[in-house]
């Protein structure tokens, strides 16, 4: 059984709930190992704010490098049908975001929400990127960017549609991939076993 995609619970666990909300969007509740969820819990919330909190500081791009590298390791050794592929800077762009979903995969971003955020892209046309943001908001939240719309009728797939030019953008807008150097995604997806 599919289960539906889940908000954060702090005003930091963008990065935890995302990789979450991946597997949940790849498997059935009933194929997900105990260890992956474990996995995610260790390894995100690694930074500290200015006042030494740690987890306060959210997930640095190291853990999810780390991250990838354990998804890695831990699917080849126990044959467990999930492959991730770690990008950074100028190699996060749409064509490798468009590749994964091809594959029926999705791609967790290292997007901005008036911060650093990560969201889960899961589909992607012409037009629009859909996206679940972890972030819980009100529906009227971007009534005046009209470049984002509120979906509340798909929980198991996206709760943003972000127009296409606002997605490639290099800005620090909301959702926008943002400036090459900053930029960084986790493209997962299942493989054949």
């Amino acid at each position: 059984m599919k289960v539906p995609l889940r908000f954060q619970i702090t005003e930091y666990d963008c990065a935890t709930t995302t990789l979450q909300n991946a597997i949940s969007f790849l498997f059935k509740r009933e194929e997900i190992p105990a260890e992956i969820v474990r996995t995610i819990s260790l390894y995100t919330l690694d930074c500290y704010d200015n006042e030494g909190d740690i987890g306060e500081g959210g997930t640095s791009k190291a853990a999810m490098a780390l991250m990838s590298s354990w998804i890695k390791n831990y699917a080849n050794s126990h044959d467990f049908a999930l492959k991730s592929e770690h990008y950074l800077n100028e190699d996060v762009n749409i064509d490798i975001i468009t590749k994964c979903l091809k594959k029926n995969g999705c791609v967790v971003l290292r997007t901005y929400q008036k911060c650093e955020h990560y969201c889960l892209i899961t589909e992607i046309d012409n037009d629009f990127v859909y996206l679940w943001d972890p972030y819980y908001i009100e529906e009227k939240y971007y009534d005046t960017d009209k470049l984002i719309e509120v979906v509340f009728d798909e929980p198991f797939k996206f709760n943003r549609k972000v127009a296409m030019s606002r997605f490639l953008s290099s800005t620090h807008n909301d959702f926008a991939l943002g400036p090459i150097k900053n930029r960084e995604c986790l493209c997962l997806y299942t493989k054949e076993r």
